[in-house]
């Protein structure tokens, strides 16, 4: 009968132990969320400053899983438009799909460095296509997966002040 008890005895410890790490381990409350994540892309200028970072486009993603994409150029003509636009497929192969445009009516330059909020808090955007608009999913893992490439043209010609890919790279 002592064996039996012994046996009881622990058999009721391993199963107190192994209830312990149970509820362990399904602690709901995690005190360590994920890390936000971000990347950014280099624009760089043309001509003679085809070499020159002339801003960077940084995409961030919130904790509810939206996204935040803003344009930092490092430089700007006073007063002058800057027209700014977000393009399916790249510079040499452009597609006919605009993510974003604004021909610079409401964005003009300082003078200085300066940040332009293109997207903030979003889950998803219309895309202007040829067949018309589109709602699209563009959470962190959307854009990068889109090609597309950034354009800022500034002044009354449009000259091309920062150019570059933003998404797949």
């Amino acid at each position: 009968m002592s064996i039996s008890k012994k046996r009881a005895l622990t058999a009721g410890v391993m199963m107190a132990t192994a209830m312990a790490v149970t509820f362990t381990a399904c602690k709901k409350d995690d005190d360590n969320p994920p890390a936000a994540r971000t990347t950014t892309y280099d624009l760089k200028g043309v001509g003679a400053d085809a070499n020159t970072v002339n801003g960077v486009v940084t995409l961030s993603e919130n904790s509810d899983s939206s996204i935040n994409l803003s344009l930092k150029l490092n430089k700007s003509t006073k007063d002058a438009q800057q027209a700014i636009y977000l393009i399916g497929g790249t510079a040499a192969a452009p597609l006919t799909d605009t993510l974003y445009a604004n021909a610079g009516a409401d964005v003009k330059g300082t003078g200085a460095a300066m940040t332009i909020n293109i997207f903030k808090n979003v889950k998803t955007i219309k895309i202007n296509t040829a067949t018309g608009q589109k709602d699209t999913a563009f959470r962190y893992a959307d854009v990068l997966k889109y090609a597309a490439y950034m354009k800022v043209l500034t002044g009354e010609k449009k000259d091309t002040l920062a150019i570059g890919l933003v998404g797949k790279k």
